[in-house]
């Protein structure tokens, strides 16, 4: 069946503080195999940091993906994809990434609507492995009405202070941040606090907002770059908040030599581990398949806000998805 969406095609996203002005996203649309119907559902597969949309893995992950869950999945070419230099430029760490994500699916959706043609939007989930894992979190928590499953393989566990200024303990990592108020890359508290999807007052929120919400979490004890415990820690806050949560964090005992083959960052064959996790929430006839009870937020057109210390982080859906700081 031919396509009714452009593969290759590129959009409009927020503007990016650090350059000013136009700033165009790329992202791959994967069509189910048989065609979008009325169950069809939106997805989004999330390459690692580092990462490039249209990279063989992930087109190959879009296509089995697609024809798997009967949905349009889309590969994404967010804020700062493909190598990353160090520079006095910080990484986004999740936040415009997430939006990218995000603005991927409103875009693609108002495509669909375009043509006239029926789908399901309340079945919309999310992949992602490391950087990926963090920006498909950081997605469900922005978009908080919109997701109805989201695995996460192997992200990292919100900004953390080793990972936000590069101190090496227990993570690699450095994203590039300064705790100096005067430099560019100064990174606030509030920036700190939106950016932790583990946040317990953020969590209480989105579990209002989104009770049938399944989080996967796939994470290896032995990760040196993500690291493991910041994110139990995270994920103690999601069950304290009353998220549902699958959490496999793992140890020899998982490793299969096929799906799992370590405790490390890698953790295996990442497709194979969103098949082996979540089909039962993501295929149509999951023993659980999961779908949003309520509007999505495309559909809602409402705004929702975050509270951070020193103010709040405000997510507009009115018309394309924009997220702002609003100090007290």
């Amino acid at each position: 069946m031919s396509h009714i969406l452009i593969q290759d095609q590129e959009f409009e996203a927020q503007e990016w503080p650090f350059n000013p002005g136009r700033r165009m996203v790329k992202m791959w649309v994967e069509e189910p195999p048989s065609g979008i119907n009325t169950n069809t559902g939106l997805m989004l597969v999330l390459h690692n940091w580092g990462g490039f949309y249209t990279s063989p893995e992930y087109v190959q992950w879009c296509k089995t993906f697609a024809a798997r869950f009967n949905v349009v999945a889309v590969s994404v070419n967010y804020l700062q994809s493909g190598a990353y230099v160090k520079s006095d430029i910080p990484y986004d760490h999740g936040y415009l990434q997430a939006m990218d994500a995000i603005g991927a699916l409103y875009t693609v959706r108002n495509q669909i609507l375009a043509k006239g043609v029926e789908f399901n939007e309340r079945r919309t989930y999310s992949m992602g492995g490391s950087g990926g894992g963090n920006v498909t979190q950081m997605a469900m928590k922005l978009a908080p009405h919109t997701f109805a499953c989201g695995v996460d393989i192997c992200g990292m566990p919100g900004l953390i202070d080793p990972i936000a200024f590069g101190t090496g303990e227990s993570t690699t990592i450095n994203a590039g941040y300064s705790r100096d108020s005067e430099s560019q890359s100064y990174l606030s508290k509030d920036m700190q606090e939106i950016r932790d999807f583990g946040n317990i007052e953020h969590c209480r929120l989105l579990k209002a907002a989104n009770p049938n919400l399944k989080i996967i979490i796939v994470h290896g004890v032995d990760d040196s770059s993500c690291p493991v415990l910041p994110k139990i820690a995270q994920y103690k806050n999601m069950l304290t908040a009353g998220l549902s949560v699958d959490a496999h964090f793992l140890t020899e005992f998982d490793v299969d030599g096929t799906v799992i083959t370590t405790t490390g960052h890698p953790v295996g064959n990442r497709e194979r581990v969103v098949i082996k996790f979540a089909d039962v929430y993501m295929k149509e006839d999951g023993k659980f398949a999961k779908s949003v009870s309520g509007p999505t937020d495309f559909s809602a057109k409402a705004e929702f806000a975050y509270p951070t210390t020193n103010g709040k982080y405000v997510i507009d859906y009115s018309a394309y998805p924009n997220i702002s700081f609003e100090p007290k």
